[in-house]
């Protein structure tokens, strides 16, 4: 397996040889976005032409191992036999266990031997090779102490004496560490096997890619994915790496571009398990970036079903307070997003609103949307799924949620706010592995697309894109002011309605959405983001330009925060801007039900009155 950190290797590799790297997109099968020309960049020649990259993307060429100098080498086989152990935590789960054992064959493969398998309760002896973390041998912590990656998210391999050390505590990296000691043991000149004796081999990010090329930014780690952000990049820069994806074993699971970005997901089977890569190419930032980790659920990208009743969106109402929306899709199932703060009298009825609308004896949800994990939006999720179980079936969730513990993120906001947050995730994840254990994680990441049953849904932005900004970055940190920059928006059209949905994106979030995508982002429905309150963007509410806005709040919030000159966004969506004048819209609060069917004619309201 061309692991975790070939991918890193590959990385780094386009990176530095930026300046011979030119060719155009039409070499990948990456979105046709054009070619941006951009004097400031390395390479020479972006200009979609066909300059010859052969030495610089060739990247599966190996140069012919040379046998390793057995005076340099710390013996580990010879003539088929091995005085070697491997060494194991006796609580080692039974997939580690597994990949353990698929080494153990490799290399008894290789060299003719095969080493005893035994576990870190038994004596310890001369010459063993330490695998995983174990709480009973201090060799083993003290190399863990040196990965330098937040949470020890990473592995290291050291030669100590006559002892190998493999430590990593993220079952992930394992897989990984295991591939890279085998091809570091390897023939020695007098025909025996063995390993440098001062070989170190390791993967300890955010330092590998943060020190060695200033073009790799920034690096964020959030659900068991790492997110590098290349700057200084031209398009032929981006189709190069996305070439060397495909040279590595990369397949394409789906490409998709919007205004000026470009978008890729990128999967790879192996031995040791499956990887992901999701590509974000943005030529208005002169960046592209990199998700890569473990492969999750992925979005279906077909969706076929039988109409059975009429499609709609909706606002339930809520007296206390927060973010709660419904959509029904044509087979009667339904997409959630939030669901307010907790109060047993929303519960009650919300449970009766999806009662009421389904088609079926009992709830059916497609996916349950989490924005992110602020009390007004998780909080009723949590209490609701936990208390109806019984009642509903859940096909999947959707959300991003930071590495909470991350020492790397910097959380700006109150302690009691990011507290808070990760209390309320731990019992979303515990809630769903206790009650939904079939239930579907989309773990989204921007660009991503998926269809459900007359319905396609957009990824227009995750965290990933917020922490991978310059102007985040302080003091070795990733800085996040708020819970609300852990936000993720999407976009949703059924039936041909498009609709907006941005959670609580702050107006940073906003205004790079709307300069990003433009006018690619109009739609007919916008749920405002935060509330109608701080956090809107005139730019991007133009370039969504909607005929319905709902507001998450009530009717007097509405009517303060649609005259407050703190929020120019609110009076361009009641028409009372000074520049952008001219449109009328409907407008909806959470103070009534309302209920929009989608017909092929558009939006038609039956359930609500519009706000003043």
């Amino acid at each position: 397996m061309k692991n975790m950190l070939r991918l890193i290797s590959l990385l780094l590799l386009v990176i530095l040889c930026f300046s011979a790297c030119d060719k155009s997109a039409s070499d990948t099968d990456e979105s046709t976005t054009p070619d941006t020309q951009d004097s400031t960049t390395a390479d020479t020649g972006d200009n979609g032409g066909n300059a010859d990259n052969s030495d610089t993307n060739n990247t599966q060429d190996k140069k012919p191992e040379t046998a390793l100098a057995a005076a340099n080498a710390l013996q580990i086989a010879n003539n088929n036999k091995t005085s070697y152990k491997i060494v194991i935590d006796d609580r080692m789960k039974s997939e580690q266990r597994n990949l353990v054992e698929t080494f153990r064959a490799r290399m008894s493969s290789k060299t003719g031997a095969t080493m005893k398998l035994v576990e870190d309760n038994e004596s310890p002896s001369e010459k063993e090779i330490l695998i995983y973390t174990m709480d009973d041998r201090i060799e083993v912590l003290g190399i863990l102490n040196k990965i330098t990656a937040p949470e020890k998210k990473g592995y290291r391999i050291e030669v100590s004496d006559s002892k190998i050390i493999v430590a990593c505590e993220e079952p992930m990296y394992l897989s990984s560490a295991l591939d890279l000691l085998s091809e570091a043991i390897r023939l020695c000149d007098d025909g025996s096997y063995g390993i440098e004796k001062d070989y170190v081999g390791k993967l300890d990010l955010p330092a590998l890619v943060t020190t060695q090329t200033e073009n790799v930014t920034f690096l964020y780690t959030s659900q068991q994915n790492y997110t590098a952000s290349v700057e200084n990049a031209s398009k032929s820069n981006y189709s190069a790496f996305v070439k060397s994806l495909r040279e590595d074993g990369f397949y394409v699971y789906d490409t998709n571009s919007k205004g000026s970005a470009s978008f890729g997901t990128y999967v790879k089977d192996s031995l040791y398990g499956q990887q992901a890569v999701y590509t974000m190419y943005y030529p208005d930032d002169r960046c592209y970036k990199v998700t890569y980790g473990p492969l999750g659920y992925l979005p279906d990208l077909y969706a076929e079903s039988e109409q059975i009743v009429t499609p709609f969106f909706s606002q339930p109402k809520t007296a206390s307070g927060g973010l709660r929306s419904v959509m029904r899709l044509e087979n009667g199932k339904f997409i959630v997003f939030d669901g307010g703060n907790p109060s047993d009298a929303d519960q009650k009825y919300f449970l009766e609103f999806l009662q009421r609308n389904s088609s079926g004896s009992k709830i059916e949800i497609a996916a349950w949307v989490i924005t992110h994990a602020h009390g007004d939006h998780l909080g009723m999720v949590n209490e609701f799924l936990n208390d109806h179980a019984k009642d509903i079936e859940l096909d999947m969730v959707v959300y991003n949620f930071p590495d909470w513990e991350n020492s790397y993120l910097d959380w700006d906001f109150s302690e009691g706010d990011t507290s808070s947050m990760k209390n309320l995730c731990a019992r979303f994840q515990t809630i769903l592995a206790d009650q939904y254990p079939n239930t579907k994680h989309w773990v989204v990441h921007t660009g991503q697309t998926m269809k459900l049953p007359g319905c396609d849904i957009e990824v227009l932005f995750t965290p990933e894109d917020y922490a991978t900004w310059r102007d985040v970055y302080k003091k070795g940190t990733i800085n996040f002011p708020s819970g609300n920059h852990t936000n993720i928006a999407l976009r949703l059209t059924i039936n041909g309605t498009t609709i907006v949905t941005p959670g609580d994106s702050e107006a940073q979030l906003c205004k790079w959405m709307g300069e990003t995508y433009g006018e690619d982002l109009k739609s007919d429905v916008l749920y405002l983001t935060h509330h109608g309150y701080n956090g809107g963007d005139v730019d991007f509410y133009r370039a969504i330009d909607p005929d319905i806005c709902i507001w998450p709040t009530t009717q007097t919030n509405k009517l303060e925060y649609q005259t407050d000159t703190r929020f120019p966004y609110n009076q361009y969506l009641i028409n009372t801007h000074p520049k952008y004048p001219g449109r009328d819209r409907v407008h909806h609060t959470q103070d009534v039900e309302t209920i929009y069917e989608i017909t092929d004619k558009g939006p038609v309201l039956k359930v609500g009155t519009p706000a003043q």
